[in-house]
């Protein structure tokens, strides 16, 4: 049995390199000047895709939701399928979708897309207006989804993922994951040292950009903290329910391997 996957964010080629020198098993690419899930500038994510070594998958961050054009969804597909190598998933966060009919919305976009959506639910859910964690879970179960991410929205603001929910309450998250057929990534303004604690609790993938920088989220990826968080990753073993998900996870991303 393996541990959780480790999936670094990047903001360009040279980070990228940096990620997959230093293990990670994910490479998600965004702009983390944009925000928790900032999208890169087409010319940043051509070149990023072309870095990513044939062997990783890799992601990309698109946004807010509901602070999309309607147009988006085509003009991002058409996007992606110009790159050299699509991505396995396109994660949307859903901040200000407290109070509002998302689920539709997020259909929609799934739809139109050539590849997986993953919906962001928010663990600071009040600051970012978002639904709360729990009901992300259930809708994303409900209407086929295979993936959940669980992130912070304001990066600014004191806090992280373990600040804001207890271990308890995480373990929960992925019980209710678990028990409804879905992969479940936990985020959140990690620190490098709460990584075990993070992994500990089985998710599908540890996912970090604040951790393996120096300099924090706006500075530089560093190859040798990305492979101390990768080595935290391998040590914390996964139990036979964690290591069916990971199995689901590995079935998704497995989509954007080599192509």
């Amino acid at each position: 049995m393996t541990g959780p996957a480790l999936l670094v964010s990047v903001r360009d080629r040279d980070e990228v390199t940096a990620a997959a020198g230093g293990g990670a098993a994910i490479i998600d690419v965004k702009d983390p000047a944009g925000g928790s899930l900032g999208r890169p500038a087409a010319e940043t994510l051509a070149a990023c895709a072309a870095a990513v070594p044939r062997q990783l998958p890799w992601t990309l961050a698109a946004g807010e939701l509901l602070e999309l054009p309607a147009a988006t969804a085509g003009l991002l597909a058409r996007q992606l399928m110009g790159l050299e190598r699509q991505p396995a998933a396109v994660k949307f966060g859903l901040s200000g979708s407290a109070g509002t009919e998302w689920f539709p919305s997020l259909a929609r976009m799934a739809a139109q897309l050539p590849v997986t959506v993953v919906p962001v639910a928010y663990a600071d859910a009040r600051r970012a207006a978002a639904v709360p964690v729990e009901e992300v879970i259930d809708q994303a179960a409900g209407g086929g989804f295979e993936l959940v991410l669980v992130d912070t929205f304001d990066k600014r603001a004191g806090g992280g993922l373990l600040e804001l929910a207890s271990v308890a309450e995480i373990t929960g998250w992925l019980a209710q994951a678990r028990a409804a057929g879905l992969g479940l990534l936990l985020a959140g303004r990690l620190e490098l040292g709460q990584i075990p604690i993070v992994a500990g609790c089985q998710p599908d993938a540890v996912a970090v950009r604040s951790a393996v920088c120096r300099g924090g989220r706006l500075g530089r990826i560093d190859r040798e903290r990305v492979a101390i968080a990768a080595e935290y990753c391998r040590r914390a073993t996964s139990t036979a329910a964690a290591s069916a998900g990971q199995s689901l996870l590995r079935s998704v991303l497995q989509k954007g391997v080599g192509r």
